[in-house]
């Protein structure tokens, strides 16, 4: 026997006793001859899926290595991401391997929890269902979460079988009042889509498009297409609010308010529109209806109504009567009640004036979670069952306990002896652990699905990865709910298959997979005609109901109760990287705080963290207090998302929950919620709290480091002549030709066709945080948790930084900060055993192996990106599932940064090999530059002259952070593109 046969031999048998010893079964070790067919080993499959953390639905690509996700890409042939994603869509991966996820069926017995096996549960909830229909109608009912409309047709397939009403669709966050806006002017309960990117001018009065509000990946891409700058000009957006969200943030003029006025500006703008001839088509007694009504609405009251100058309210009605292209948008995703509605419908009714046509409105793209019903049928609901003769409920991913108000009779139904709850559910949050059955199901990356994502597309979702769970799809369990000669498929895949052919037009096998494969069916069907507004006396009669209705203003402190950027109404509360990621206005990580103004702040003898007391009629918490500019004196700002009693050990007891603080009641005309209400107390309640706060400083000091420029200054470069000062230090490439002898002690670095770079376009970059997610996801960043982020001891690889402006403290610039990647970098020279390398392509190499952990290059760097190993960050099983093999996991007592995806560089460089040419221009995307939903970061080669990045370095706006220090960073910023509309 030779030598290699014999090595062959022993290395066969390792295998096999490794395979057969494993103790951990998700632990796989496999062979060319048992792969799944599509599976090469260590080569990626991507699965084309449809993202379901929030119900806009964008298009997703999972990343799958060796029968596991383990990242997921926003799909680029999907119309409403177009390949980008943000914080919460990436981090869907982590209710997929939660630590906390429910693995089997749990039935309760008494105050303890027994499993079953999924057979069992299935005849339990059988058996159940068929007792129900047999005691008659109306026994049994649903709550679901918006689904797509073939599962949907399901759900009611069951229930409609035993003369059941069918399935309440429920959303925390439902648009109550821009449906009922869009029904009085429209004549139907729709959310249209909006073309933000054809707009010139954008009014919006809450609608927080960049962070929850319909469907924002989209509308964060068509905003920056609006405002981006092009050939010297960009478009203006003002925000009308009484608080700063991160959308106000992104304003160009945030125009602050009196809390609940909103509508007083519109009808004020409504007034002024008709007074200068504007809706002259529009039919006379509707123009005459609209004038008695507005007509003390004049620029002279704006002050009392709304504490807005008259100066101030005619430049804004100014601003936007002379736009040849304007967008109105009214309240944000959590309304204020019927200041909300009044609102939303005097901006639907300023649109047809401005824009008879409405033009900007895209009827044929209309968002998915219209679907969901009003929040006053929700608690009728609630009240039905908590009062009638319901005898059994299912619930599919729905958290009402959570969500409602705690006067919703929800809590009363769901304690009832005689109902019996059977919870589809993964996780064990408030409404399933009052359920009777806890029933996991298949989660989006999991199952076979498809989702209307606007009405005029169907999206569909695959199983992405192979089994870590037992779990069936739900609509396989429906399918079998029905009886045996109602159920056209023998399972949903099949059951699917055939509702999409009929629907789209599938004609074979070959249709069905290449509509698999790209995500979905996305051919725009369009309507034959568009919704005709009705201008007669209906919309202008509700409004003025609803204007009648409204108190008139007082000084008071009202609560806003809204949505989370990153936990959006609660459910991403459980994914440990989004807590992880501070919230971008405050820099506050994992911590639920309340926004005060400073003024009241100061008054008060309040410091930041200092524990204060809220109280309405309904309830109280106790939270720590932030000072925040960007908030009328009266207004106080709460985000929900946070303080589950349940829901896993990355949410439970973590922050405090304000809806707590908020009413049941609904307005009776459109069914909606209001997320705001007067404060009847908020006063000190204990020592301050430490916050995990990763600011270092609200201000840049003087320090040249988010710059800006005028409008009317983009396009004329610097006339200062070059020298050694902060003030006149020249941009330097990190290339040879940006040494010089004057001011370099040491000899340029030579690289060998390539010379990785970064280009960061501060004007583009609105802080949203999905490249810091992207990072966490791509490159195996630890999850440090609250404590340690307050020893100042965060992981991050990317942060979000954010600046004021020391002339306006409510004008923000969010600066995306990463390792620079210097050519003189100062890590370098000072680390004893040379781990921080630099490398023949020009990155910043950290070599892990070869660190000591004495941290002198993250003392010796001005940018503070260099990141220490304190512990063994620990990733509860299954989270170890996601790790990115390509990429190394750090181990205690080591540095840590950002390596430019370095991984994919050595992907597109061996790819580039196999096939003798060099690496394409674009061929390179880090994770943090293909994620971003507004393109603000571009990656390439700064030594070739054709690329995108060298190219967009000749841009007088381009400038190195603190290159005064001569660094050479290869991150290359552009500087922020100041446009003023205040003059």
């Amino acid at each position: 026997m030779d030598r290699r046969t014999f090595l062959k031999i022993a290395a066969a048998g390792s295998v096999a006793f490794a395979a057969g010893c494993d103790a951990h079964p998700e632990r796989h070790l496999y062979t060319l001859v048992h792969a799944p067919e599509d599976m090469v080993t260590g080569e990626p499959t991507w699965y084309a899926s449809t993202c379901r953390e929030c119900p806009a639905g964008c298009g997703v690509l999972a990343k799958n290595r060796e029968e596991r996700v383990i990242k997921v890409e926003g799909n680029p042939l999907h119309p409403v991401n177009q390949g980008k994603l943000c914080a919460r869509g990436q981090a869907a991966l982590q209710a997929l391997y939660n630590p906390d996820r429910i693995l089997k069926p749990r039935l309760k017995k008494g105050n303890r929890w027994e499993e079953l096996e999924f057979d069992e549960a299935l005849s339990l909830v059988q058996q159940k269902v068929q007792q129900a229909t047999v005691k008659g109608p109306n026994r049994l009912a649903m709550q679901t979460e918006v689904v797509g409309q073939s599962l949907l047709e399901l759900f009611q397939q069951v229930l409609t079988q035993g003369r059941n009403d069918g399935p309440l669709v429920y959303e925390p966050l439902a648009y109550e009042s821009l449906k009922f806006a869009h029904a009085k002017v429209f004549g139907k309960p729709m959310l249209p889509s909006y073309r933000l990117d054809q707009a010139d001018v954008l009014l919006g009065f809450g609608a927080d498009f960049l962070e929850t509000w319909l469907s924002p990946v989209e509308y964060s891409r068509k905003f920056k297409a609006m405002h981006g700058v092009a050939n010297g000009q960009k478009g203006t957006f003002i925000h009308v609010s009484p608080y700063q969200s991160l959308t106000a943030a992104n304003a160009d003029w945030w125009l602050t308010c009196r809390p609940s006025s909103e509508v007083a500006v519109l009808l004020g703008l409504i007034q002024h529109a008709l007074n200068k001839g504007r809706g002259r088509t529009l039919p006379t007694p509707f123009r005459a209806a609209l004038n008695r009504l507005t007509s003390t609405y004049k620029s002279t009251v704006m002050e009392q109504r709304a504490g807005i100058g008259q100066r101030e309210f005619e430049q804004l009605a100014h601003r936007l009567l002379i736009a040849s292209r304007p967008l109105v948008l009214g309240s944000g995703a959590a309304s204020p009640g019927s200041a909300g509605l009044a609102a939303d419908l005097a901006a639907v009714l300023l649109n047809v004036i401005l824009n008879p046509g409405l033009p900007l409105y895209d009827f044929d793209q209309r968002h998915r979670v219209e679907i969901a019903h009003t929040r006053g049928t929700v608690n009728a609901f609630w009240q039905r069952l908590a009062e009638g003769p319901v005898e059994l409920l299912l619930l599919n991913n729905v958290n009402s306990l959570y969500s409602l108000p705690p006067d919703t009779a929800a809590a009363k139904a769901l304690a009832r002896d005689s109902l019996y709850v059977v919870a589809f559910s993964n996780f064990m949050d408030e409404t399933a652990a009052a359920a009777d059955l806890i029933f996991p199901i298949q989660l989006a990356l999991e199952c076979w699905d498809a989702y209307e994502s606007k009405q005029a597309m169907v999206a569909t979702l695959q199983p992405t990865m192979g089994k870590i769970t037992q779990a069936p799809n739900i609509g396989d369990i429906f399918l079998q709910l029905l009886e045996p000669d109602r159920r056209s498929a023998a399972d949903y895949q099949h059951y699917l298959m055939a509702r999409l052919s009929g629907r789209e037009q599938l004609g074979n096998t070959i249709d069905w997979l290449r509509m698999i494969q790209t995500g979905g069916h996305f051919v725009a069907n369009q309507s034959a005609t568009r919704p005709t507004p009705v201008l007669d006396g209906t919309p202008v009669a509700a409004l003025a109901g609803l204007v009648n209705k409204m108190p008139e203003p007082k000084a008071a402190q009202i609560l806003y109760v809204t949505p989370s950027l990153r936990f959006y109404d609660g459910r991403g509360a459980n994914r440990p990287w989004l807590p992880e990621i501070p919230d971008p206005i405050e820099m506050v990580a994992w911590q639920t705080l309340v926004m005060v103004h400073p003024r009241i702040m100061a008054d008060k003898g309040w410091s930041e963290g200092q524990i204060v007391l809220v109280e309405t009629a309904q309830g109280q918490i106790q939270l720590p207090a932030y000072g925040h500019p960007g908030l009328h004196p009266e207004a106080v700002v709460i985000a929900m998302g946070q303080g589950h009693s349940q829901y896993g050990r990355y949410a439970q007891n973590q922050g405090q929950n304000p809806i707590r603080l908020l009413a049941a009641v609904t307005d009776p005309d459109s069914g909606a919620p209001s997320y705001a209400l007067p404060v009847t107390k908020l006063s000190r309640a204990g020592a301050e709290q430490p916050l995990a706060s990763v600011s270092g400083s609200r201000t840049q000091h003087g320090r040249k480091i988010a710059l800006s420029v005028a409008l009317k200054d983009v396009g004329h470069p610097s006339k200062t002549e070059p020298g050694l000062e902060m003030d006149d230090f020249p941009f330097t490439l990190p290339l040879p030709e940006g040494y010089a002898h004057q001011r370099d002690i040491y000899p340029a670095h030579t690289h060998d066709t390539y010379r990785w770079g970064m280009v960061v376009d501060l004007d583009r970059c609105i802080g949203c945080s999905a490249c810091v997610a992207a990072c966490y996801a791509e490159n195996n960043v630890g999850i440090v948790g609250e404590q340690h982020i307050i020893e100042g001891r965060e992981m991050a690889w990317i942060r979000i930084e954010r600046y004021q402006d020391p002339e306006d403290p409510t004008r923000l610039i969010f600066l995306p900060m990463l390792c620079q990647h210097c050519d003189n970098a100062p890590c370098e020279s000072v680390c004893p055993v040379f781990a921080p390398h630099h490398s023949k392509e020009g990155l910043n190499n950290q070599i892990y192996n070869r660190c000591i952990g004495t941290r002198f290059c993250a003392q010796n760097c001005p940018y503070k990106v260099r990141r220490f190993n304190w512990f063994d960050w620990q990733w509860p099983e299954p989270l170890n599932m996601q790790l990115n093999p390509n990429v190394t996991v750090r181990s205690k007592g080591v540095m840590e940064k950002c390596s430019f995806c370095v991984q994919r560089i050595k992907y597109a460089r061996d790819q580039a090999k196999n096939e003798k040419r060099t690496i394409r221009d674009g061929e390179v995307i880090p994770a943090c530059v293909q994620t971003c939903p507004t393109s603000a970061l571009f990656f390439g080669n700064l030594m070739d002259p054709n690329s995108v990045v060298r190219k967009m370095i000749s841009d007088p706006r381009a400038y190195q952070v603190m290159g005064y220090l001569n660094t050479k960073p290869a991150v290359i910023y552009l500087k922020k593109v100041i446009q003023e509309v205040w003059t």
